[in-house]
Parts: C-alpha cells; structure tokens; sequence
C-alpha cells in the first residue's frame, strides 16, 4: 500500500475493560497529535469490520496481543501492536511510579532507543514492546499528583517532588513517543516518506505577560517588598536611595515598565498574551484596579498591538470556580471582550481540582501547569491538548496550553545568571519545536528591576528580538483555535 498522504484510518483495538476510558482518551491524543483518522473498537467487535483500515493498531497484555491480532478476519491491512503493561491494572492510582524507567522512557524518545523496542515476527506487523501509551498519559495527566503531593508553602506540586527524574523534563517526551509511534505506523503503511503537512519550518514562540504588581515602591506592600530587596542585597543604602528617588517622583519605579515592553513589542512585530487580575484581596494579589489609569494605558496599548487579554486568577481562586468566574467576569467588563484563558497566580494548581474549577467557571484554556521551581515541560508535551480528569475518567471540557518557562523560576527559584538563562531559553526553544507545539514564556514586567534581577530586562529583550526573525509569535487564543480546529479523531465503539 502506498500513498502520497501521511493522513491514514487507524482502527484501534483495546480490552473494553474498567481502563477503557483513559485508554481512549491516549489512544486519541496519540491519533490527533499525528493527523491520523481514529476508530476504536474493543475485541467482540473485531468480527465483521465493514471499513478497511489503513492500520489496525492493538493494543493489549502482552499475552493478548498474539490472541487479538491472530484472530481478526476481514481486516487486510498491516498492523502495529503496542504491548500494555502493568501501568492500567492492579495498582493504578496507588502507585504514582512511572511506566518505565526514566533511562529507557527518554531513549525511546529518539528512534535509535525506540528501535530497541520494536519485534518484527512477520512482514506486515511490528510490536513495540515498551508501554508508550502509558507513559504518555502519566504525563499528560500529571497522573502522580493524584496519588502523592507535598505541597510547598504555597500548595504547589513541584518538580523536586516528582518520581521522575529531573532530565525528563527538559523534552516534551509525550511529543517525541507520539512522533516514533506515527513514523513507525507510516512505515508499515508504505507512507514514510509521504510530507507532512502538520508543521512549517518555524517555531512557534507564546509570549505571555502576567500583570502582578504595576510599581515596587507604593504603599505596605511596596514597603515591604523594599526591605525584602534590602534582605537579599545587603545594600540599605542604595535600596532607601532608589525608594525615596521614585516615592519623590524623580525616578521611574522599575516595575513601570510597559512602555518600553509595548514598543519592543512593536518593532518585533509580535503580539502577546496578557493575564490582567480581576480581583483576590491576599496580601500576595495585585496591586491595583482594573480601572486603575496605568491598567487602561496597558488595554489601550494592547488592543492597538492585536494582544490578547485573559484573566489571572487571584492567590485564594485556584480551588474555586465562583471566585474564577467573577474575577473573568470583572476582566471581561474592563476590556469588553469576552475572556477565553486564564493563568493562576503564583501557578497555583491542584490536579485535578483547579483544571475542573476553570472549566466550570466557562473559560476555554488554561495556561498555568509548570513547575514553578524548573522550567522544562511539566505534562512531558508541548503545545495543546485537552486534560483526562483521571479520578472522574472523563475528557475535561477545557484546552490546556503548557506553560515551558518562566523568568522568576530562571532567576530567582534556579538561581541562573542571566547569561545562563540565556542558554536555558535557546534550549528550551528548541526543544519546543515539534509538530504542534509552542515555547510558551512567561515575562513579568518586575524583571525590569535590574539591581533584583541584574541581566535578565536585556537578555529577555535580546532572546526574543533575535527569535523574531525566524519563529511564528502567536498568541494563546490562536494556539486555542488552531487546535480546536482540527476534528476530533478517537470514536469508540465499545
């Protein structure tokens, strides 16, 4: 069989087992993610097949899989077997370990380490012995903080809190099985060499900006932060010098610094996304009011720049939907927009309760699963995808788009000098560049704060100046939409 498309019907076979569901929901991302045509059928089903399948794909034990594939009759097409482990079974949602070792889950990334798990008995079959699926889905559903959590301070899970080993979250993995499962389907359809049109040539880079704190030297809480700045740097002097110089109105206040954001904006040509606060009275919440002056200056800017504005809900919201919906609610009577993502302060998240709590609240996307502690790929994939509430066993009605790196996680929880972030950002640029996917950033406007944060205003401003030349810059919304716009793939049947 050959074509001059990568596009091909998968037909899928899977136990109809208490597992089904999350089996369906991998099976469907894995389908959408390479551009394939998905039915799913379970084995009381296989006996008569009315369509012809370009692939049939099992899935099963491994004692199983020889069962299912040597029994079906009807079906004249080649077919991929992926061995399932012992991840769906027994100790589902007790034990939070990977599917595999770490050592072997990131070589098979790569298709020299996923050629080793590959058994060809015969022209027209391959089995992948390596249980990818699984793995994939441990990611994408952060299925460990299901079952272990040791919140920081600030009820966060982190990546030093995780059973995998920190490397694994330097690629988006999940992408990479994806990519070494399709290209081995292509093959066994005689259409490895067909083009593939999911993805151009450039990149895709998501610059965001969450609106925190519009001026570092006001009130209790500038005050405060002050003498925060004093503790780390040692220098009273100089701190009381610089407070008194803004608080006399002689001196720009460092976080005053949207205009000089909005017109590098401007010469690069690229559009943001911008998180504005729309309530939440803790004393680690915004500053100011949605009809503060400096806040309408920043929409007016934005909406001549093509900005997308969404909502960052406050410090308390992350378990709650009412106080989501109204802080969405007073973001969207400010700009006059209706609000479709959100991003939580201080990357507060509970999984499975805050992606539930965004749904509810009638938001589209979220933007908020990174660790706060690394930047790297939390859920093991870059670009979007639809969250599995794995305690409910159901698609949440949502988009997530994965937060890749933060400033304040580079500088400030890593410890790097700006000239190593540097490096870390490239990287992770580049690491982002699969089909579908995005190098999603965070840029807070506090950066400009060069005694804080010697190094990292410019450096940000260099990385994506020079990335302007050559990546797509887009905002969250569009990511969104694109997504939204390519059909769903997974049909069970069983």
């Amino acid at each position: 069989m050959s074509s001059n498309t990568a596009t091909l019907n998968l037909l899928a076979v899977r136990e109809n087992d208490a597992f089904h569901a999350p089996i369906d929901y991998i099976l469907g991302t894995f389908a959408r993610a390479a551009g394939f045509n998905l039915s799913i059928v379970d084995p009381q089903q296989l006996d008569p097949i009315t369509t012809q399948p370009d692939l049939l794909l099992v899935y099963a034990n491994r004692t199983r899989v020889a069962e299912l594939y040597g029994s079906i009759r009807g079906v004249e097409c080649p077919v991929m077997a992926v061995e399932r482990g012992p991840f769906f079974g027994s100790t589902y949602l007790v034990s939070p370990d990977l599917p595999a070792d770490s050592a072997t889950l990131i070589a098979a990334a790569d298709d020299a380490g996923f050629q080793h798990h590959i058994q060809r008995p015969r022209p027209g079959l391959a089995v992948v012995t390596l249980d990818l699926f699984a793995a994939t889905f441990w990611f994408l559903t952060r299925y460990e903080e299901y079952i272990s959590s040791s919140p920081d301070s600030h009820g966060r899970f982190l990546s030093a809190h995780s059973a995998a080993q920190p490397a694994m979250y330097d690629r988006p993995l999940g992408n990479h099985w994806c990519e070494r499962l399709r290209g081995l389907a292509l093959e066994l359809t005689d259409r490895a060499k067909a083009p593939d049109q999911r993805q151009g040539n450039r990149a895709t880079v998501a610059l965001t900006h969450d609106v925190d704190l519009l001026a570092k030297y006001s009130g209790l809480r500038g005050v405060r932060r002050a003498l925060s700045s004093l503790a780390r740097s040692g220098d009273a002097t100089t701190e009381i010098r610089n407070a008194s110089l803004v608080l006399a109105g002689l001196r720009r206040d460092p976080y005053d610094c949207f205009d000089d954001l909005f017109t590098l904006k401007e010469r690069i040509g690229v559009p943001s996304t911008f998180f504005l606060m729309g309530g939440g009275d803790h004393s680690l919440d915004g500053d100011y009011a949605l009809d503060d002056p400096k806040i309408r200056r920043i929409l007016t800017r934005a909406r001549a720049g093509k900005d997308e504005i969404g909502v960052h809900p406050s410090y308390e919201s992350y378990l709650s939907a009412d106080m989501i919906r109204t802080q969405t609610e007073a973001v969207a009577k400010a700009t006059g927009k209706t609000i479709r993502g959100s991003r939580q302060h201080y990357l507060r998240f509970s999984t499975p309760e805050t992606l539930r709590a965004v749904a509810e609240a009638g938001l589209e996307y979220d933007s908020s699963l990174s660790f706060a502690d690394r930047a790297g790929f939390r859920c093991g994939w870059s670009g979007c995808f639809q969250p599995f509430d794995v305690e409910k066993n159901l698609v949440l009605p949502i988009v997530e788009i994965p937060l890749i790196a933060m400033d304040i996680t580079l500088a400030v929880y890593e410890k790097l000098e700006s000239r190593i972030a540097l490096e870390r950002i490239s990287n992770l640029m580049e690491a982002s560049h699969v089909p579908g996917g995005a190098f999603v950033f965070l840029w807070h406007n506090t950066m400009r704060d060069r005694r804080a944060y010697p190094g990292y205003w410019d450096t940000l401003e260099f990385i994506f100046f020079a990335a302007a030349g050559s990546a797509r810059f887009a905002t969250l919304q569009t990511l969104m939409n694109e997504y939204k716009q390519t059909a769903p793939t997974a049909h069970p049947q069983g």
